[in-house]
């Protein structure tokens, strides 16, 4: 547990009130502690950690014998009072930027005049927000203000602290001259020794497990569920809309091939009936669409990626002690305000261009325009059979076009010009539908593919980051341990 603060705010009077003696020396006007204090209830095995923390031996204090006089609750207790954080001596800060990082209990000590300072609020407690449970803010030197002050200080801390996203840190207001406050100061050291001490007991167990049973281990090493990515695929998608990209995008190039494959003849008829304008219409709304889901995260809906993350935390981190079931949780969260905007960008690289047309349609369409021109021919054909057989007008015309029994061969003509041009649409748009489908599974694929390096990048990585460091942990716990 360590004490931070900056210059008169009584941090180490606080620390000599709880410690029981004056060990560290209290200065006012200028900074005094310039190398980290520590006092310790309860010696053994307390050399080490104090080496590694960097604690000189002259600034090492012991409550061992007053284990007797009510403290044994605070047996373990190693606690720090860290060189003034706004100290102006080389080193210094970098000392406490150090130390932040160690402890399990981060206790700020801030006075009325400078609670909100915004060198400590904006260098240590905004970056330290996704830990707030782990943070305690003292506002020391009570014994200034009246009732009436402290509840307004208190208030405005509270709605500060708020504001930065440290909901969950305690406050506590303090006197280092009066005593005031050092209860609820000692009580919250007492429960933070006890689970540390509980923390202690379950990594123990776990170790043990992992010792004797293989599967325990399997499961205690910290790896993620198995299927997470698969899982995170399958959401991320949903929330990206790729399935209805796909049907989208089938049905713009089912309707674009119409212009090509189509028969002119149904042209006409949907002309005359008033359909073909909906049909454009439809045609250019997909592709708004199309081009809207793919441009950006609109497509990309934040409550579902909130509630994958929250269901695939929930089976990874249960099983891990603390700090590393918090610290998993948050770093699979860690950037999902970013992830919205990164599905819509895969999504938009894996979108085919809007234009694009097979190499057959355009034979297909010569060949549907060369059968529309026979009808036409065959149309002509009877005109002019109808106007020199029937009309008998004038001129020496070939018997060709003057024979009225040629006629039922016109017509039979007609007809299959018109069976053969609809039975060539008609197969034809089956083989771009087929086509469109094949399409949209290849799009889908490759935008699952590319959600699944998102997935990776965003959200496993930064969680198989903790976890290994949790594997690591258990691994040098085993060496020590013996196990």
């Amino acid at each position: 547990m360590a004490l931070a603060g900056g210059t008169g705010s009584g941090k180490s009077a606080l620390f000599n009130q709880l410690a029981g003696h004056d060990f560290s020396a209290v200065g006012v006007t200028r900074p005094v502690t310039r190398e980290p204090h520590a006092c310790v209830w309860g010696t053994a095995g307390s050399g080490p950690l104090l080496e590694w923390l960097g604690v000189p031996r002259r600034f090492r204090y012991g409550r061992g014998s007053a284990l007797d006089g009510g403290e044994a609750a605070m047996h373990g207790l190693i606690l720090l009072d860290l060189p003034d954080h706004d100290s102006v001596v080389t080193g210094d800060s970098n000392q406490v930027d150090r130390l932040v990082g160690m402890a399990d209990l981060m206790v700020w000590v801030l006075d009325p005049q400078k609670y909100a300072d915004a060198a400590v609020h904006r260098k240590y407690l905004v970056p330290l927000a996704g830990h707030s449970e782990v943070i305690a803010v003292v506002l020391n030197q009570s014994d200034l203000l009246s009732a009436a002050e402290i509840e307004d200080c208190v208030g405005d801390l509270r709605r500060l602290l708020d504001s930065e996203g440290l909901q969950e840190a305690a406050v506590v207001v303090t006197s280092a001259t009066t005593g005031a406050g050092l209860d609820q100061l000692r009580k919250l050291l007492i429960g933070a020794v006890s689970e540390r001490k509980a923390t202690s007991a379950r990594i123990s167990a776990d170790v043990e497990a992992a010792g004797t049973a293989d599967t325990d281990a399997a499961q205690l090493a910290g790896r993620m569920p198995p299927g997470s990515e698969e899982q995170l695929v399958d959401a991320f998608s949903r929330a990206a809309g790729v399935s209805a990209v796909g049907d989208a995008l089938q049905s713009a190039r089912e309707l674009r091939a119409i212009d090509f494959v189509g028969w002119p003849v149904a042209w006409v008829a949907d002309r005359l009936a008033g359909r073909d304008p909906v049909r454009k219409i439809r045609l250019g709304t997909l592709w708004t669409e199309l081009r809207s889901m793919s441009a950006g995260p609109s497509g990309a809906q934040q409550s579902e990626i909130d509630n994958a993350l929250t269901k695939l935390a929930d089976e990874a981190c249960p099983a891990l002690p603390m700090p590393w079931s918090r610290t998993t949780r948050s770093a699979l969260r860690s950037k999902a305000e970013q992830i919205p905007a990164a599905l819509g960008s895969v999504v938009g690289e894996s979108f085919p261009a809007e234009n694009t047309i097979a190499p057959w349609w355009r034979f297909v369409g010569a060949l549907q325009g060369l059968l529309l021109g026979c009808v036409i021919v065959s149309l002509a054909w009877i005109a002019t059979l109808l106007i020199f057989g029937f009309f008998h007008a004038a001129g020496n015309v070939p018997r060709l076009f003057s024979e009225p029994s040629l006629l039922p061969w016109a017509f039979i003509l007609i007809a299959a010009f018109l069976i053969l041009g609809w039975l060539t649409a008609a197969g034809c748009v089956n083989l771009v539908r087929s086509g469109a489908a094949r399409e949209r599974d290849r799009v889908q694929e490759t935008m699952r593919a590319k959600i699944g390096a998102v997935a990776r990048e965003m959200v496993l990585m930064p969680a198989e980051q903790e976890l290994t460091d949790y594997r690591r942990f258990l691994d040098e716990f085993r060496v020590v341990a013996g196990v």
